[in-house]
């Protein structure tokens, strides 16, 4: 994909502005009159923010955090209210009775941490693998050491007690394997109280919301994908666990919240109206005509399934408790291990039995509204030991030649162009690195 939506939402802050002013300037080449364009698979927004700034845009994406994230940068609202809000998540009735209640589990954590830095690291290591609230409700016992166990039982019944067992999501969800209790609980907080504020505010509030849990989230490259891996192969501690784990786990939410509510305040305000629509590609290109000039489309291309990279986010957003995916191993059904949603979307593209027709489709759908098409690609190197992509780029062209009569292929510094009248070349062996494959009709 040439704009890496991320796999965690740093947004247009912090995304990759050469590429992104690499993609306007092609948009510009297509459509001088600065006509509207379609960001297809929005994602974490990055290019739909771009390009709000100089034409008008149409955000897609089929998921909630990716609806939400594109409303809060596209659709700008005033908001004068930030010091207030985050003074009211401080001192709620709701964050003091939350913080009260998984409290033997906050204090358990912080000494697993503390014996770690002190040399010990199996306590943390246990906390990590089996410290989480959620498994323990969903599959009724654990079986680990009675101090961790009388900690979890403990504050399990505090939140039955104190009516926020269903009102604890990313503390029960999420504590232990990606943030810390009290940093979840904080979270908790957050998404507590913009739950009680005006619709109008819901965009800004959530989105900061989850710019701060990509933020401090305690995995291998900041991403929901895998929670972090204590032991190493042979099963002893990682060297400097207990530094990484304490590192990230003592990040202040508040003060990383107010931050991030600042820089989507801060972002310029655009002169173009801009809408954001949660749907499938393929509904949401129905929902289009011709005043729509380009459509931008970073589909997955490999056989991952993408929405794992998201899939706190997208729970974060639902606020739904969702029911977790199941895995059996040698015999044995379990949890997943990452706590993933038992229902996330697969994209057709990632399918190799689907991904041919959903390209078809979708060639054939923009064709129709005669608009241009702007396809980002990453080649494969099978030198490499990078996923395979399901679709090659000659297949693409291919599928794509019968929508379309000038295909042309560009990457920054080099333009290669084929109006695939023949078959001489091979595209996948002599493009390296982040492209755009260009579609249009002369």
């Amino acid at each position: 994909m040439a704009v890496n939506k991320s796999f965690r939402p740093i947004h247009y802050l912090g995304s990759k502005i050469k590429i992104l002013d690499f993609i306007n300037e092609i948009v510009d080449e297509l459509d001088a009159t600065k006509g509207q364009v379609c960001d297809l698979f929005s994602g974490s927004g990055s290019v739909s923010r771009h390009l709000s700034l100089t034409r008008p845009v149409v955000s897609v994406d089929i998921q909630e955090y990716s609806h939400v994230i594109c409303n809060a940068m596209l659709n700008l609202i005033q908001y004068t209210n930030s010091d207030n809000f985050i003074h009211k998540c401080k001192t709620s009735d709701y964050y003091n009775n939350l913080i009260l209640s998984i409290n033997p589990i906050i204090k358990y954590e912080e000494k697993c941490i503390k014996q770690s830095l002190d040399g010990n690291s199996e306590p943390l290591c246990e906390f990590l693998e089996k410290g989480s609230l959620i498994k323990l409700e969903k599959t009724g016992h654990i079986e680990c050491s009675k101090d961790l166990k009388i900690a979890l039982l403990t504050s399990l019944d505090a939140l039955r007690k104190n009516n926020l067992n269903n009102k604890s999501l990313i503390s029960k969800y999420f504590g232990c394997l990606y943030f810390s209790y009290y940093q979840a609980a904080c979270l908790d907080s957050i998404l507590n109280e913009l739950g009680k504020g005006e619709d109008k505010d819901k965009y800004l509030l959530l989105a900061s919301l989850l710019s701060t849990a990509s933020d401090v989230v305690n995995t291998v490259g900041n991403q929901f994908a895998q929670p972090i891996q204590a032991r190493k192969s042979d099963g002893t501690p990682k060297v400097n666990i207990g530094n990484r784990v304490s590192k990230d786990r003592s990040k202040d939410i508040f003060n990383i919240y107010s931050l991030w509510l600042q820089k989507y305040i801060n972002l310029e305000k655009s002169n173009f109206k801009h809408t954001v629509i949660k749907d499938d590609f393929l509904m949401a290109l129905d929902s289009l005509d011709e005043t729509t000039k380009v459509v931008y489309a970073d589909p997955p291309y490999t056989r991952d399934h993408y929405s794992r990279f998201y899939h706190v986010l997208e729970t974060i957003c639902l606020n739904d408790y969702p029911e977790i995916s199941t895995t059996k191993i040698k015999g044995n059904v379990d949890l997943s291990r990452a706590l993933y949603r038992s229902e996330r979307h697969q994209s057709p593209f990632c399918i190799k039995s689907q991904a041919s027709d959903a390209f078809d489709n979708m060639f054939n759908k923009i064709s129709k509204i005669k608009a241009s098409l702007v396809l980002s690609y990453s080649p494969f190197d099978e030198n490499t030991k990078s996923t395979p992509r399901v679709m090659t780029i000659d297949k693409i062209k291919e599928l794509g030649s019968k929508y379309f009569n000038n295909i042309s292929i560009r990457h920054p510094g080099t333009f290669m162009h084929s109006k695939f009248t023949t078959k001489e070349k091979s595209f996948d062996k002599v493009i390296d690195g982040e492209i755009l494959i260009v579609f249009k009709n002369d």
